[in-house]
């Protein structure tokens, strides 16, 4: 272990018991919960540190990349995992497990305010540096994921309401006011075309019937919107990664090999092409024809469909999603078997997204 990271796991104790106080109140786990969890926060930092200081050691293109303080890195690495730990057990307990206070519940600007909090502000902030430092990704991009993620609750919550028509006053049992007229028409106090007049009157005063009410957030729908946001962050990450001097190594060891076959009485030294150890990452926005584009365009459409065609019938939009899916993983099979071998992060995700959204859309019954 390197003299620079070996100071780090000491304090890593102190980290556990501060960030232990932290997740308690954060994440509103119990006392042995968030003590697990600062653990699990503590080893992944570890482990994060302890690759980084290797990758740094190596001098491969992690540290020549860019001009990066080896104490810096593994700072960062450490804090990564500490961040984003808590920030991610903090929206699965709000989205899956409903732990949602009154002012989280509301849409539009009050429920905003109550999302961005200090302790959300400071993970959605500072996640996107510690990746940048730590990976090379551009914060930007995590940037609009971290506070997307933090925001999308009360924006969801304002669609559904702006969805929603207007609510119907009840109507009253006209029974009741039937039965007077006609008591009033038998003691003579109104005439035969005054009851008639307000009979008629009567009849034409019907229950409207009940608007269809707005889509719900029901476990499979939760489980697509899941698929929808990990989608969303592997658009964000490379989807392949080419090492030029790699690639170039194989062809040439290959082309001698062959000249050695063509002639076996000439003995030729083995060389290696000296190129630049760097790898060229491949985002899915830098992909060919906007495929990439329509993949993230087809998965978010299929997650959002329910809660703004209102007006479908829940079988027909069924029947869209399933369809809008299976393009996007034509494409994203498509990609995967044209370039399997440069095959990064990104892509997984995204292919563990589609299949999320999947399973929710198969699970989720059509409602009548």
């Amino acid at each position: 272990m390197n003299v620079m990271f070996a100071p780090i796991v000491p304090l890593l104790g102190i980290v556990a018991v501060v960030a232990w106080i932290f997740y308690r109140r954060y994440t509103g786990l119990t006392r042995w919960q968030s003590a697990l969890l600062s653990m699990l926060a503590a080893g992944l930092g570890i482990a994060l540190a302890a690759y980084a200081d290797n990758i740094f050691q190596r001098g491969s293109e992690w540290s020549n990349r860019r001009d990066a303080d080896e104490p810096v890195l593994i700072c960062f690495s450490v804090l990564l995992p500490l961040l984003a730990v808590p920030f991610v057990v903090r929206l699965y307990r709000k989205w899956i497990g409903g732990h949602l206070t009154d002012a989280e519940k509301l849409p539009g600007a009050a429920g905003v305010r109550a999302w961005l909090g200090v302790g959300n502000i400071i993970c959605a902030s500072l996640i996107p540096i510690c990746v940048w430092q730590v990976f090379g990704y551009s914060p930007i991009g995590f940037w609009a994921l971290t506070f997307g993620l933090l925001l999308a609750y009360p924006l969801l919550n304002m669609a559904l309401q702006s969805a929603q028509p207007a609510p119907v006053a009840p109507t009253e049992d006209l029974s009741n006011e039937r039965e007077k007229v006609l008591q009033l028409l038998e003691a003579g106090k109104i005439s035969a075309a005054d009851s008639a007049e307000l009979l008629n009157a009567l009849a034409h005063s019907t229950p409207t019937p009940t608007p269809k009410p707005a889509a719900e957030i029901n476990p499979p729908r939760k489980l697509i919107l899941i698929g929808a946001a990990i989608l969303l962050i592997g658009f964000f990450l490379p989807w392949f990664a080419i090492n030029p001097n790699a690639e170039a190594n194989a062809e040439f060891a290959h082309f001698q090999q062959n000249m050695k076959q063509m002639m076996p009485g000439n003995a030729m030294p083995q060389m290696n092409l000296s190129l630049p150890n760097t790898t060229v990452q491949i985002h899915a926005g830098d992909l060919a024809h906007g495929l990439g584009w329509w993949i993230l365009a087809l998965g978010i459409s299929a997650a959002v469909l329910p809660f703004f065609a209102t007006t479908l019938e829940s079988s027909l939009q069924k029947k869209i999603i399933l369809a809008a899916l299976g393009i996007g993983a034509i494409l994203l099979i498509y990609l995967l078997s044209d370039a399997i071998r440069y095959v990064s992060f990104g892509i997984i995700l995204a292919l563990a997204g589609y299949a999320l959204e999947f399973v929710g859309t198969f699970k989720e019954r059509p409602t009548r």
